[in-house]
Order: C-alpha cells, then sequence, then structure tokens
C-alpha cells in the first residue's frame, strides 16, 4: 500500500512509522464468525457471579446432518413426509452410511443432538444420607436434598445428566438449537434477559 504525500508523489508506507500503526491487536484483526444470538446476551451472562461450565472438547462432534435423496421411509410414511425421498440424516464421525433419517431437518438436529448425549455416563443420582433423607448426588457430591418422596422411576438424576451434558457439548447444542422452533427461540432470549436481570438484582 502507498501513501500521499504534500509534494503529490508517493512512497511505500514505512511499517515503522508510528502514524500508520493499528490500534488493534492480531487478535482483533481475526474476523469472528456469525453468532446466532445478540452481543447483549453475551454481555450480560459475562456479569453473571458464576463462572460458567468450559466447553468440552472442540467444535467437531461425533455426529453431523445431511440431507440425503432416495432414502428409504417407513412405512407408513408420516403425514407431511416428502413424496420425493428427501429425508434428512444423522452420521457418525467417519460413517459413510447414517444411522437415523427423519422427514425433516428439525428432527434431524434433535435427534443429533440426542445420539451424542446417549452415551454419557450418568452424572446424577439419588441417594440416602446418614440422615436418613434422599439427596441428589453430582458426580459423587450431595447438590440438593429432597424434601418429598420421589416417585418410583423418577428419571429426574437421567434428565439433569444430559442437560449438564449439553451445556458443555457446542455441537450438540447448536443441533438443538437448530431443532428449536423460531418463536420458541425468540421468546426464550426475552426471557433469559429477564432472568439475568433478577440474578443481577
Amino acid at each position: 500500500m502507498s501513501r500521499r504525500e504534500e509534494n503529490g508523489t508517493s512512497r511505500p508506507s514505512d511499517p515503522a512509522d508510528p502514524s500508520r500503526r493499528s490500534d488493534r491487536s492480531p487478535q482483533d484483526a481475526t474476523p469472528k464468525p456469525p453468532n446466532a444470538f445478540a452481543r447483549e446476551l453475551f454481555e450480560a451472562l459475562r456479569r453473571r457471579d458464576h463462572h460458567p461450565a468450559t466447553p468440552e472438547g472442540d467444535f467437531a462432534g461425533p455426529w453431523r446432518v445431511a440431507r440425503v435423496h432416495g432414502a428409504a421411509r417407513p412405512a407408513p410414511a408420516p403425514d407431511g413426509a416428502p413424496a420425493d425421498g428427501v429425508r434428512w440424516a444423522c452420521f457418525a464421525a467417519g460413517e459413510r452410511g447414517y444411522t437415523l433419517s427423519y422427514p425433516e431437518p428439525d428432527l434431524a438436529f434433535l435427534g443429533a443432538a440426542g445420539l451424542a448425549l446417549a452415551e454419557r455416563p450418568p452424572r446424577f443420582r439419588f441417594q440416602r444420607g446418614a440422615d436418613g433423607r434422599m439427596h441428589l448426588m453430582h458426580d459423587g457430591y450431595p447438590v440438593a436434598t429432597v424434601s418429598a418422596s420421589v416417585p418410583e422411576g423418577c428419571s429426574l438424576p437421567a434428565d439433569l445428566t444430559r442437560l449438564a451434558d449439553l451445556r458443555v457439548r457446542p455441537q450438540a447444542l447448536a443441533h438443538f438449537l437448530m431443532a428449536v422452533p423460531e418463536e420458541v427461540l425468540e421468546r426464550a432470549g426475552v426471557l433469559v434477559m429477564r432472568l439475568l436481570r433478577e440474578v443481577e438484582g
């Protein structure tokens, strides 16, 4: 790049010239990928008193979603299934054949999120303590005391395990959000901002 001198001639810019230096750091110069959520949401999240869970692994995950043509449909075909055999399928990493196929993309993304969490080890469970009361354990530590009787076959520990894993697995969370209807996601954004204001007091 060249710059114009007062005498009408030009010469290459001197990289050592302080007037030509940028205030931006190398990190600032790196373009950031587009994000589905507003910047204000993340600014508010950073102001929370507690530290969020550390994301696990990188952005690549064990499952991906792709459109497939000529896929066999289940019999009978669900209402609204496309007649041309176009479906959305979940593929395991490194595999060419799909594991599950769906008539709609939102179901495929939801399925991919579920598959990514399906084989995770249980992290929550109920356990009766020395005080005779039932406690909810997380990774071997009591995190809650149950004040009422636990229904037989209660799925809360398994549900909490999946949700706890979802919040630290970026790709599974991205697949889940892809399955959420736009109006629900928009409403959730409003509610999150409201909850953050309550947390901040």
